[in-house]
């Protein structure tokens, strides 16, 4: 993302210019309030005073491939930390932690050993310069997880 992108975005947040934001990151608001459509989003706004930017930004992250998006309920999630492992480290880090990418599971009223996980992960990245990042979310859903993958 460009400088200049970043800033557009971050004026039409200033000035609550919403609907000009859809125009252009329809995606990324589609996937952060569950919204289909400009209608829908349009009703949403109805009842919203504001967006937060700090949330948009998580999930502008997610659309552009540079985090992955895990919701609090998706159970099993090995597989898909797994893909995105894979995608984004070079294959030397990837085969160090591959035998630790099992049973990673995601409920947030049951089990849930993400970040327990993730730890692991990162106690083996460190020597290849890569950390592991989680920050959750939990205004617009019940909870969201973004996994990002860090170079120190």
């Amino acid at each position: 993302m460009s400088v200049s992108e970043r800033e557009n975005i971050h004026t039409l947040f200033l000035g609550k210019n919403y609907l000009e934001l859809y125009k252009t990151q329809s995606k990324v608001l589609q996937a952060m309030l569950f919204v289909e459509t400009q209608k829908e989003f349009e009703d949403f706004l109805k009842n919203e005073e504001r967006l937060e930017e700090d949330i948009f930004w998580l999930y502008y992250e997610t659309v552009q491939g540079e985090s992955l998006l895990i919701g609090g309920y998706e159970e099993d999630v090995t597989s898909k930390v797994t893909t995105f492992m894979k995608k984004k480290l070079p294959e030397t880090a990837f085969t160090a932690i591959q035998e630790y990418l099992q049973d990673i599971y995601v409920d947030i009223d049951d089990m849930d050993n993400l970040q327990e996980k993730m730890d692991i992960l990162n106690q083996h990245l460190s020597e290849y310069g890569y950390h592991v990042q989680i920050e959750s979310e939990d205004t617009y859903c019940a909870l969201a997880y973004f996994l990002m993958l860090k170079q120190k």
